[in-house]
């Protein structure tokens, strides 16, 4: 016996986070109430392949015309090349976990199923308890490995040895610079969990006047905040750091509005990022003045 309602839900469930990982990994725009949506549209092959079990639509061409609807759904469609970049992706990512939960099947030797469509079913009813806990808690571990592992390679995409041009934006204040991804740079404010970029002086006089920069210079020296000028002690951030030589430091920062680079033909945005304070210039040669964080490939948006 077979309860509609129980597997539809679920698989209105495992789409919704199908589409969602596909989202973080290519960077896409797509609003939540579309990716729900796309969802929802996938979610109907389930009454399809019940009660039209030899319609065109569950065979496999009938199957890849439905996800190209699916992925259309969800994401907005503004080139060729985007939209086969999401269909692929989202391809990969279904393979990917529908594998690992099938393995997890195989090992387990529990009562859950992969139909061909991709949609998890059981052949019991409701399922067992424990089919029914293996659902719950195994995919979302399969969805979380998947990202995880997915991002990873994603971050390697920035070029290290690489000059990239970037737009910081501040309290209404914009100003172009260049910037070098430093691999070494993993500081996270451990408050905000922002990623933490570095600016050199170059950068922040765009920012603030020279005489706020030099206030702030005493502050960094001193760590006295009353010495913070009072047009900035609301933006001023400290973040807590380890020196090279193992010493415990802070670093002054602000929160930029946006950071944005230009990487293989793609702008990469992130809101709200941490730009802590380099005084003094990054290079003799003044090749570049930002620190890029290695994790803004990952965390960043496809604007």
């Amino acid at each position: 016996m077979i309860y509609l309602d129980a597997v539809w839900l679920l698989n209105f469930l495992v789409d919704g986070m199908i589409l969602i990982i596909t989202q973080a990994v290519t960077k896409s725009y797509a609003s939540m109430k579309r990716m729900m949506f796309a969802a929802l549209i996938a979610s109907f092959i389930v009454p399809l392949t019940i009660f039209f079990p030899n319609s065109w639509l569950v065979s496999p061409l009938g199957k890849f015309t439905y996800s190209i609807l699916i992925v259309l759904a969800a994401f907005p469609y503004k080139s060729l090349r985007l939209y086969m970049r999401n269909l692929t992706t989202f391809y990969f990512v279904t393979f990917a976990i529908g594998g690992t939960m099938f393995a997890s099947h195989f090992f387990l030797n529990m009562n859950v199923q992969m139909a061909t469509s991709g949609i998890v079913t059981f052949s019991t009813g409701y399922g067992d308890p424990i089919s029914w806990l293996f659902v719950i808690i195994g995919f979302p571990a399969a969805w979380w490995f998947t990202k995880q592992r997915l991002e990873r390679i994603a971050v390697l995409k920035l070029k290290y040895e690489e000059i990239y041009e970037v737009v910081l934006e501040w309290n209404g204040k914009k100003t172009v610079s260049t910037g070098l991804v430093d691999s070494g740079n993993q500081l996270v404010d451990p408050l905000t969990k922002k990623l933490v970029f570095l600016g050199d002086e170059e950068v922040f006089q765009a920012f603030v006047s020279e005489e706020e920069w030099t206030a702030l210079k005493e502050v960094e020296e001193t760590f006295d905040i009353n010495g913070i000028p009072e047009s900035l002690q609301d933006s001023v951030h400290f973040v807590p750091y380890q020196g090279a030589g193992g010493e415990r430091k802070l670093m002054l920062a602000i929160q930029l509005s946006k950071i944005e680079l230009v990487s293989e033909g793609k702008n990469i945005c992130m809101h709200a990022p941490l730009l802590g304070m380099q005084f003094g210039k990054m290079t003799d040669d003044d090749s570049y003045h930002v620190l890029l964080h290695p994790e803004m490939m990952q965390k960043g948006k496809v604007a």
